[in-house]
């Protein structure tokens, strides 16, 4: 008895929790009351805590030479401009540059910006609406009235149906653009005189929609297995809709509303000729009417993020998501993983599809029944062209369904400027090996080549400029070319690896930890072509390269629902800003010259009391031939040098010393932050950027 009472709570207890579970997976947004069913445009989800605290001090907009250059540059462009929309967003980069690091959690304490809850931005008919979780309303209200002050911007504080709002109106026709905040939400929106006062209450989060986007949310997440994080969607039927007047939804209201004046609404909705081409353009757009996108999972395990996005592309036309099926081919499985290579990338296409299935689609477009007369005419073009001379060009490719290629290791010789080993593997995956090796007789450089169609491996002597060690094989349906143990290992799984339809189009992986740490293995100086410019920029790239741990793998497809991409996404935790780095000490220096080599020069010495000097020496280090003092400030990765008086140089250790006559200001932007080195990039007035190196 006691065993079936056991058995019972148990059930109960499991019933109880699946209930919880299912509660929780079925919950929907509050916010979803406020999306109309017919948007065609939304993007939204809930944020959750644990990401949010995973992203702490992840760079948003980071503030690395690379972005405080184009920061400066767009507030250059803006100061040109003049308009107020220019003037505000000019005030609010210079000001969010000063008061914060460029990290996420530093652009949410910026803005009052909650860690968690929903958010959404999405068309109400053609008027966009951002909705999104605060946590302090005081500061994000105050900081738009501050920088709208700042820019010279009016605006106005009122109340619309009981909720107290910001408003600036932006163009004659009184447009105004509206702050909307509660103690948990902020929303910004536009609002016109011709708009009514559901309208207005709709956009605003008062007042929910007669019929809401929430259903099809929920069929998009079934469907897609998109989870609640992010979600996002253009229905580009539904928008071209709206822009025609083709139904009686918001977005055909809103668009004879507020464009029934103008010239092109009015011929676009009494020219019988525009009409005719837009019944057509919208039976061809009903084809593909929307473009998917979201999480399909997301997880955040210790100190790393793992994501994997899908996105789709519908296809609701049979015959074309009937061939482009037909012409799936096939990723081999080495190119997908980024976790054990630098990088890869492949394609995948069958062949034999090819031409049959660019033959069905151009008689199906040929044969269409089209009123429009560009339309008409593009028909006629086509007809011209026939598909059939693709045979030409495929007749010999016949077989083959795919083409990949991993780059495991590589390892630059300075000296050489050449690869001083390789590890990677290129594979052609085809129904018909020995047929398409046949064709390696054709290439006469290539003519003595024999790779037995038994599995056996050998050697490749290449006539190449480098001397590694290559070897080829037939290995089932696949032909591999390999160098390195890596490379080695993966082909032994190869064999078995079946030719299943997996793919359309291209796959890539590429994993940034080991990209960063080739790059600063190699010597740039060696690569042909490199000067001291281009090396700037590899720094300066290599400076962002080394906040992103991540690794990051795609492929192409088609399903059933159409053409789409699944990615994987890992990330390692951002580690701290490293903007409280300690400079103070000696440093040994070194410049970078025009042949992109690190020069040694002399040394730089800075004081805690913010005092610094900096001197070269001879050759023989018997002299200092160049001095200067300076005072120096540091903010973040910036660091500013402002000489108190004249440097003075001489040519060699005899001569007296000379000065220089004028004093300067240089702003150093630190790079690629270690332990005990770092670089700088330097900055002068009127002149051009320079490098250097600081080593202890």
């Amino acid at each position: 008895m006691k065993k079936v009472v056991l058995v019972l709570v148990l059930i109960v207890i499991a019933g109880l929790l699946i209930w919880q579970y299912k509660q929780e997976e079925t919950k929907t947004s509050a916010l979803l009351q406020y999306v109309p069913a017919d948007t065609a445009f939304y993007m939204g989800g809930t944020l959750d805590k644990s990401l949010a605290v995973f992203l702490a001090d992840s760079p948003v907009f980071g503030f690395s030479p690379t972005e405080t250059r184009l920061l400066d540059d767009i507030q250059s462009e803006l100061s040109v401009s003049n308009t107020p929309a220019a003037r505000f967003l000019s005030a609010l980069f210079s000001d969010y540059s000063q008061k914060t690091d460029g990290s996420y959690q530093a652009f949410v304490d910026y803005f009052g910006l909650a860690s968690e809850g929903d958010y959404a931005t999405y068309l109400h008919g053609l008027v966009p609406v951002i909705n999104m979780p605060i946590v302090d309303q005081a500061k994000l209200v105050t900081l738009f009235k501050n920088l709208s002050e700042e820019a010279g911007i009016s605006f106005q504080e009122k109340t619309l149906g009981k909720q107290s709002v910001l408003s600036w109106v932006v163009d004659k026709k009184n447009l105004q653009l509206v702050l909307a905040t509660t103690k948990s939400s902020a929303v910004f929106t536009l609002i016109t005189y011709k708009d009514t006062e559901t309208d207005t209450a709709e956009r605003l989060a008062q007042t929910p929609v007669p019929v809401s986007f929430e259903e099809d949310l929920a069929n998009i997440r079934e469907q897609q297995q998109y989870t609640n994080d992010l979600v996002f969607m253009l229905d580009i039927e539904k928008l071209m809709n709206g822009l025609f007047v083709a139904d009686n939804s918001r977005a055909s209201n809103d668009f004879k509303r507020y464009f029934s004046d103008t010239p092109l609404a009015q011929k676009m909705m009494n020219d019988p000729d525009m009409q005719i081409c837009q019944a057509d353009t919208l039976k061809l757009i009903s084809q593909v009417p929307r473009l998917l996108m979201g999480y399909n999972d997301i997880e955040v395990k210790d100190n790393q993020l793992m994501a994997k996005v899908s996105a789709l592309l519908e296809v609701r036309h049979p015959l074309v998501l009937n061939v482009l099926q037909s012409m799936q081919g096939h990723i081999p499985d080495h190119v997908v993983d980024a976790e054990d290579k630098i990088s890869s990338m492949a394609v995948a296409l069958d062949m034999d599809q090819l031409t049959p299935g660019v033959t069905k689609l151009w008689t199906e477009f040929a044969n269409a029944e089209f009123s429009c007369p560009d339309l008409q005419q593009a028909q006629v073009k086509s007809k011209q062209m026939s598909p059939m001379i693709l045979g030409a060009v495929t007749g010999m490719a016949q077989g083959i369904k795919g083409l990949g290629l991993s780059l495991f290791d590589l390892h630059i010789d300075a000296d050489a400027a050449k690869p001083l080993s390789i590890d990677f593997l290129l594979s052609l995956e085809t129904s018909n090996p020995t047929g398409i090796l046949s064709l390696l007789q054709l290439v006469p450089e290539l003519a003595n080549i024999r790779i037995p169609a038994d599995g056996t491996e050998v050697p490749l002597n290449l006539p190449l400029p480098i001397d590694i060690p290559t070897f080829a094989a037939i290995k089932g349906s696949h032909v591999v070319v390999y160098s390195g143990e890596k490379s080695q290992q993966a082909i032994s799984a190869i064999e078995s690896e079946e030719l299943t339809p997996n793919a359309l189009g291209f796959s890539s992986s590429i994993n940034y930890i080991k990209l960063v740490d080739l790059m600063e293995n190699t010597d740039f100086s060696a690569i042909p072509g490199t000067n001291m410019e281009s090396c700037m920029e590899v720094y300066s790239a290599l400076d962002t390269l080394r906040r992103m741990e991540m690794q990051l793998s795609y492929r192409s497809m088609v399903n059933d629902k159409g053409v789409g991409i699944d990615s994987l996404i890992t990330l390692n935790k951002p580690e701290a800003t490293n903007d409280n780095f300690n400079i103070t000490g000696q440093w040994q220096t070194a410049y970078l010259d025009e042949t992109c080599q690190w020069v040694e020069d002399g040394a730089e010495q800075w004081n805690e009391d913010g005092t610094g000097s900096y001197k070269e020496t001879s050759q023989k280090a018997s002299c200092d031939l160049y001095q200067t003092q300076y005072q120096w400030q540091r903010k973040g990765r910036t660091l500013t040098l402002t000489d108190t008086s004249a440097p003075k140089y001489r040519d060699s250790c005899q001569d007296e010393w000379q000065q220089d006559g004028q004093k300067e200001t240089l702003v150093c932007d630190m790079i690629n932050i270690k332990e005990d080195s770092f670089q700088c990039l330097y900055y002068i007035d009127g002149s051009e950027p320079f490098i250097y190196q600081y080593t202890r």
